[in-house]
């Protein structure tokens, strides 16, 4: 089975118009369930490297927000910015040593609240920027996770009317942000969704402070939103991602 450990970055709820946030961005992790163990107990030793114990122990946080280690604020103030750029590195390597494979969706905040406006379209009929984004991010996984599947099958399993499935996908979202529990349900009913095979139509929900994958997905949420913002700057962080063969679909919500 893959695990899809879903984040999320520039979620401003039902206010649109933030300049510092444009985009709401939703990241899929992937890694097949043979990996957990080992991401787990990498990410448990990078964090007692560098706070000297576990988080979530006395003096530490309870989960790396990367707003708070990218900004130096929270638990990070007294933190330099090599200090905390260490951290970042040693967080994104966990990902990029594997070439997880990460896929993002993302919608301009401002392009939805004028289709909002207007009304003349079917996609005015979304409740929230997550919502859109969500939508179009279970298309690219559904169509990625078909491709996983067909490169494991032969010439005659191929010729099939039903292929096989090798490996489903369950998704994984934190229970605090903004995915509705009936996302997967909800897309499933759509032409796009209805010949979906392989992702299971319930969404699993925990705590971020309880899950790697997702602290890992909102940090590549955070650094995506960041780049879509303006990709003229450099962005090492996500640049960093993108060379090492981890961003592997970046998916616009277009009206």
């Amino acid at each position: 089975m893959y695990v899809v450990f879903l984040g999320e970055s520039g979620n401003t709820g039902v206010s649109l118009g933030d300049p510092n946030q444009p985009h709401h961005v939703h990241t899929g992790l992937v890694f097949h369930e043979s990996q957990m163990m080992s991401v787990s107990g990498e990410f448990n030793a990078l964090c007692r490297r560098h706070f000297g114990s576990s988080l979530g122990e006395p003096g530490t946080p309870r989960e790396l927000r990367p707003a708070d280690v990218y900004q130096g604020s929270g638990p990070f103030s007294s933190w330099k910015p090599d200090r905390r750029g260490d951290l970042i590195q040693d967080c994104l390597s966990i990902l990029i040593r594997r070439e997880a494979p990460l896929l993002t969706a993302y919608v301009n905040k401002q392009e939805f609240a004028d289709v909002k406006e207007r009304g003349e379209s079917p996609d005015s009929l979304w409740s929230d920027p997550s919502a859109i984004t969500i939508d179009r991010f279970l298309l690219a996984l559904n169509m990625f996770v078909d491709e996983m599947n067909m490169s494991s099958l032969n010439s005659d399993q191929l010729m099939e009317s039903a292929w096989p499935v090798a490996d489903f996908t369950m998704v994984v979202a934190r229970d605090d942000g903004s995915v509705a529990p009936g996302s997967i349900t909800q897309f499933l009913q759509t032409d796009e969704g209805q010949d979906t095979t392989a992702v299971i139509n319930n969404l699993s929900f925990v705590g971020p402070e309880h899950s790697v994958g997702i602290q890992l997905s909102n940090m590549c949420a955070y650094f995506t939103r960041r780049w879509l913002q303006d990709p003229s700057r450099p962005h090492p962080y996500f640049e960093a991602l993108r060379d090492g063969k981890v961003v592997q679909v970046i998916y616009p919500v277009q009206f």
